[in-house]
């Protein structure tokens, strides 16, 4: 991840008072990117979002792989094994 600092107070007091995600711009109104503050992360903003695949797809995929499926943690203590300074 990249880190910006930021030293402009007026935008430091913008941000801060931001509640929820909130999109950066410049002068002529073009987005640079979105700010979503740390109180605003356990928020969801992909609820319903919809596939781009059809459904006959994902059944597809999930009974071809379904034979190599393992519980999310298993996935990540395997990567905190492998990649341990990613996970500091």
């Amino acid at each position: 991840m990249t880190r910006v600092v930021i030293e402009d107070g007026r935008i430091i007091a913008a941000l801060v008072e931001s509640q929820d995600r909130t999109e950066i711009c410049d002068a002529e109104g073009r987005v640079l990117g979105v700010f979503v503050p740390r109180a605003a992360e356990s928020t969801v903003y992909y609820k319903g979002a919809k596939s781009p695949f059809p459904r006959e797809e994902l059944e597809r995929r999930f009974r071809e792989e379904a034979k190599d499926a393992r519980p999310l943690s298993e996935f990540w203590a395997e990567m905190q094994r492998k990649h341990p300074d990613k996970f500091q």
